[in-house]
């Protein structure tokens, strides 16, 4: 980070901290960030959008005599500090006491860089025209409705009274495409794909999930319905499994846990899903591109299991919820991966007598117990080992944590999109309905 942006932002963060403990806070934290955003858009297929827009933030958490308060502010001049600091303390005075919400001990000074310091506009203009000729030459059934691509970067600060300084440098590209399919009359529904990175230095169309996405939304253009309903095996796609599995991060985070609703409220260190599933957060992994090293009430961040070999070792714990359960936190955010299996998805389908592939889920959440039901979208039949017919009107139900233990196969093929490191998992005993 540039020194003089470095002194910047201590300067707001020392002004404000000072201002919350004279107007009565006994612990305080601030978050600020100064950000810019390079973008280039395309709509119906045609350039639209070129901009770099800059941003700004700062957030304010104080705790006066055990009651929180917050207050936020896009602008970082004395007077508007002044302003969130007023209404931060004026929150806290008009809250209830929680013996949960503190400020988190001091860990001294950390400095972290990640990524690029700087984008390049004519290598996204060069990448998004290169993109759309390939689509057309090798894929021109496909519609690209809207892509977005953008160079993120931005200097973040996270500080509070107990001397914790915590400073981060990024810089990532991403790029976020919606699509369709058309041939004559005959228009399949939208779906996306995207992806974010360091570097924007491969073909688009080389990332084998965006290639695949758009060759399935193609298939798509000719779907059959399901012949009434049986009980099969699902192979879910990284997407789709991401999706059910945050579901189930879901029902071990704070307000499960707190609530005591949660079915695997007394299961930590016990057997809850197949020894081949493993899940864990690590924002430092070499393949995740938009981890954080520290979460926003500044502590430090570090590779956290959640479920090893089918073992709950950890619940998901904010700071917060931690307290209120008297649990250990989860000391990550970001950086979800599922371990890869040692079976390539190819052998996975051919080992599948009748089945579906899913691409996407739309259902909702899973009942607390874990029950589900919903539709398939973006799905094709496995018939006799092979992956046939895209379907339609196709429903799913099952129990998601009854799934955790019926897993067939997970696949050595993943999908990493920079958030994210997730392969294909196939679960028996699902219900599969059409017409």
């Amino acid at each position: 980070m540039d020194d003089t942006i470095k002194k910047e932002l201590y300067d707001i963060a020392d002004y404000a901290l000072a201002a919350l403990t004279k107007a009565g806070a006994s612990g305080a934290e601030v978050n600020i960030s100064k950000s810019q955003r390079d973008e280039v858009n395309v709509d119906a297929g045609e350039f639209s959008l070129v901009r770099t827009t800059l941003g700004s933030s700062l957030n304010i958490r104080a705790i006066v005599g055990g009651k929180r308060g917050t207050a936020a502010t896009n602008r970082h001049d004395r007077e508007s500090i002044d302003a969130a600091v007023a209404a931060a303390i004026a929150g806290a005075e008009s809250s209830e006491p929680d013996d949960a919400e503190i400020i988190a001990d001091g860990v001294g000074e950390h400095t972290f860089t990640i990524g690029a310091a700087a984008g390049s506009l004519d290598k996204m203009f060069d990448r998004k025209q290169e993109f759309l000729a390939q689509v057309k030459a090798e894929l021109p059934e496909i519609d690209v409705m809207q892509f977005v691509t953008q160079f993120n970067s931005g200097n973040q600060l996270y500080a509070n009274t107990n001397g914790s300084r915590l400073t981060c440098a990024s810089g990532r590209y991403s790029t976020s495409i919606t699509f369709s399919a058309r041939e004559g009359d005959n228009v399949t529904s939208m779906n996306g794909s995207g992806y974010s990175s360091h570097e924007f230095d491969t073909p688009i169309l080389d990332h084998d999930f965006v290639r695949r996405a758009l060759g399935e939304m193609k298939a798509q253009l000719h779907t059959v319905p399901v012949d009434g309903k049986f009980v099969g095996t699902l192979v879910a796609a990284p997407d789709c499994l991401s999706d059910f599995l945050n579901s189930m991060v879901g029902s071990i985070e704070d307000s499960s846990l707190i609530s005591g609703t949660s079915p695997w409220k007394d299961k930590l260190g016990q057997t809850v899903a197949d020894s081949r599933l493993n899940i864990e957060l690590d924002p430092f992994y070499p393949r995740i591109t938009a981890g954080s090293p520290y979460d926003g009430n500044g502590n430090l961040c570090e590779r956290s299991e959640i479920i090893k070999d089918g073992v709950l070792v950890n619940f998901a714990l904010s700071q917060y919820g931690s307290r209120k359960t008297g649990l250990p936190m989860l000391r990550a955010e970001n950086g979800f991966i599922v371990g890869a299996g040692d079976t390539a998805l190819d052998d996975i389908i051919a080992g599948i007598d009748d089945g579906l592939l899913i691409n996407r889920f739309s259902g909702g959440s899973p009942a607390q117990n874990g029950d589900f039901s919903g539709v398939a979208k973006n799905s094709f039949l496995v018939k006799n080992g092979k992956i046939t017919d895209a379907v339609s009107e196709t429903m799913i139900s099952g129990n998601l944590f009854e799934m955790l233990n019926n897993i067939v196969a997970i696949s050595s093929d993943v999908q990493c999109d920079g958030g994210s490191v997730v392969p294909y998992a196939a679960f028996r005993g699902v219900t599969i309905s059409g017409k």
